[in-house]
């Protein structure tokens, strides 16, 4: 039983955690890419704002903490993905490129929930309407 456990959580952490130049110009910035593909309550590499229960993908956005233009979500093709966005300073609006999710302000400190599935291949940027910044790109493959 402890080793099954113990297989599952190195099912969790193996997934790709690498650094990718990523850049408009000649210098670079580090970009993590995380890689998800478990069908139990985990959270990937000990980062608890994305996560994995029954397949479906979980992704928390906290804007000004986790939130970064730098930031991508490695997201399988055909997931079911949540994601929830809060901004604790200010009213925001989000928007999910090529998905067309987007509605209206959401309330400083409230969380603003969109589901999708993962249906179309390619990199996504998630951006808040206010201050135009990316959040976190999703890449669907």
């Amino acid at each position: 039983m402890e080793t099954k456990k113990i297989w599952q959580l190195m099912l969790v952490l193996t997934p790709l955690v690498g650094l990718a130049a990523c850049s408009s110009d000649s210098a670079s910035t580090d970009t993590v890419v995380a890689t998800i593909a478990v069908d139990s309550t985990e959270s990937m590499s000990g980062d608890p704002t994305t996560t994995v229960s029954d397949g479906r993908i979980t992704i928390d956005i906290i804007v000004g903490e986790n939130s970064s233009p730098d930031r991508v979500e490695e997201i399988p093709l055909g997931s079911e993905v949540t994601l929830n966005f809060t901004n604790p300073q200010a009213d925001d609006e989000y928007h999910v490129h090529g998905y067309d999710l987007g509605e209206g302000i959401t309330k400083k400190g409230e969380t603003k929930t969109f589901s999708l599935t993962a249906d179309k291949a390619g990199e996504y940027e998630v951006e808040s309407h206010i201050s135009e910044t990316v959040l976190v790109i999703l890449r669907v493959s």
